[in-house]
């Protein structure tokens, strides 16, 4: 086979493999497709250059696995016709750079020259740690892991045990071991496939078998608001009034006197805190003991006379006096702040939040915050939500999580859908449940398990009231955190080694001289 058609084959399946993130969730057919992708990598070891031919043919997967599933990224461009014109670059340039990943494990993988079984065992070992680096390279961006497409299933509770890279692991060795299981001789193609039953077998039993979680003392009572204020509004002549009337008359409607916690979502109202008329209106309506958790930007002056800006959570009582505040501290590149700042603004290049004045400057880090009356919970703005284990702050396990973000920029399609995936897995990872308010939504309870209480859809202006959810005791990976993933990579990583004999029944192998 040619190089040439391996890598559209490989491409396609990539884009198939993203139906099985959210909203689709077609789990099956991400396995099927990631098995056909280990084929052509396999085969791709015969070549007269393997270790590029397996590079090539993980980058064209991953091209289209991350064109399929981060398409939507475009859309925030069509915002501010200033930015337009850095639509096509995003939508070539993105794709193109996260695809080096899948190449970079690919290509590692194929440098130890082993093929079939032996190979799915590297591969799975090389692929969950590019993924792993994924979170941190270029300050990470771990967006639509594949362990994430069975968020619907028990096996998703197994992210409590071995956290969302132990069920991509398992995820990638199931696919991996199907085609040296079916094509290949030998005892030695079981082991893939066992340890990876035996992982996804696991994680199912104990999510079957899972209690939720014991209700201990009382709980407050939330309302979760959804404004539903799209990116489109916000250049129309009285938006900041129309937007104020209808965060005041979905806070404050009936049954607002029995709420403990109003929650609105990220930004909703900037500088909120600069405010006095805002303020005295929340003041006027909130009872005592209420609080109101709102998304804002904030500023604050510097000693040198400049200006940091902020994205922050502001916790606000009833007499208008802002409590606590949470800074945002992993910031979006490019969104919210530019890399290399000086090179990019001569290329006309700024960041998507340069209109509130400047780029953020990120907050020192997560805390987690105790106000009178209410259980300690811990703040994550957009897209903090992400990252595996950088949820909770050390030492201060909070009660419950709460996420504020603002959606509009992904528009109406699959990016809303992704984005509350990753709120549910930490919520499963941490054994807390999760509060989500998004401007344009999905706004979301998520109980401790990462199932959704109650929602808000997309482009839907409502509220949602609920009591908290309970908490778990602190899980295995709050507690231990990645040690589960880094001991599978090492035992597949050395099992594949050991296994040192280069299959030569392996249906894949081709001639050396077939691929140029």
């Amino acid at each position: 086979m040619r190089l040439s058609v391996r890598m559209a084959l490989a491409a396609v399946l990539g884009g198939i493999a993203v139906l099985g993130m959210a909203p689709f969730n077609l789990w099956p057919l991400m396995l099927a497709a990631l098995a056909a992708f280990f084929w052509l990598a396999d085969g791709a070891l015969g070549a007269a250059r393997p270790v590029r031919a397996a590079a090539w043919t993980g980058w064209a997967f991953g091209f289209g696995y991350y064109a399929g599933g981060l398409y939507w990224v475009a859309e925030a461009f069509y915002v501010d016709p200033a930015t337009v014109w850095m639509m096509p670059f995003a939508m070539a340039l993105l794709p193109s750079g996260m695809a080096l990943f899948p190449a970079l494990a690919t290509g590692v993988a194929a440098i130890f020259g082993r093929r079939g079984a032996a190979f799915a065992l590297i591969l799975t070992a090389v692929f969950a740690s590019v993924e792993y680096l994924r979170s941190f390279i270029f300050t990470g961006f771990p967006w639509n892991l594949f362990g994430a497409a069975f968020v619907d299933t028990p096996i998703a509770q197994g992210a409590a045990l071995i956290g969302l890279y132990g069920l991509t692991f398992a995820a990638m060795l199931a696919a991996f071991s199907l085609p040296p299981l079916i094509r290949e001789r030998g005892a030695f193609r079981f082991v893939p496939f066992a340890a990876a039953l035996a992982l996804l077998g696991g994680a199912f039993a104990f999510g079957t078998l899972r209690p939720p979680p014991e209700l201990g003392g009382e709980l407050p009572r939330l309302r979760v608001v959804q404004p539903d204020n799209p990116q489109s509004d916000k250049a129309k002549p009285g938006y900041l009034q129309r937007l104020w009337q209808r965060l005041v008359t979905l806070t404050f409607a009936d049954g607002a006197a029995d709420i403990d916690v109003f929650v609105w979502p990220e930004g909703v109202i900037a500088f909120l805190d600069e405010t006095p008329e805002a303020l005295a209106a929340i003041a006027e309506r909130m009872r005592p003991g209420q609080v109101l958790l709102a998304g804002s930007a904030r500023r604050e002056l510097t000693d040198e006379g400049g200006t940091h800006y902020y994205n922050a959570l502001l916790a606000i009582d009833a007499g208008g006096r802002v409590l606590a505040t949470y800074d945002k501290a992993h910031l979006v590149p490019f969104g919210e702040y530019l890399p290399f700042p000086e090179a990019f603004r001569a290329l006309g290049i700024a960041s998507l939040t340069a209109r509130i004045g400047g780029a953020f400057t990120a907050g020192p880090g997560l805390r987690t915050l105790s106000l009178a009356g209410l259980p300690p919970f811990g703040a994550l703005v957009c897209y903090e939500v992400l990252f595996p284990s950088e949820v909770v702050a050390p030492g201060a396990r909070p009660r419950w999580l709460v996420n504020v973000t603002d959606d509009s920029w992904f528009g109406t399609q699959t990016g809303p859908h992704q984005h509350l995936t990753a709120a549910r897995f930490r919520a499963i990872e941490e054994g807390l449940p999760l509060i989500r308010s998004a401007t344009t939504g999905i706004s979301a309870v998520i109980d401790a398990q990462g199932n959704l209480d109650a929602t808000i859809g997309l482009q839907t202006s409502g509220f949602v009231d609920r009591v908290l959810p309970a908490a778990y005791a602190e899980t295995v990976f709050a507690r231990f955190g990645h040690i589960s993933l880094f001991a599978m990579i090492v035992l597949a990583l050395a099992a594949g080694l050991v296994h040192r004999r280069p299959s030569a029944t392996f249906s894949t192998q081709v001639s050396t001289n077939s691929e140029k």
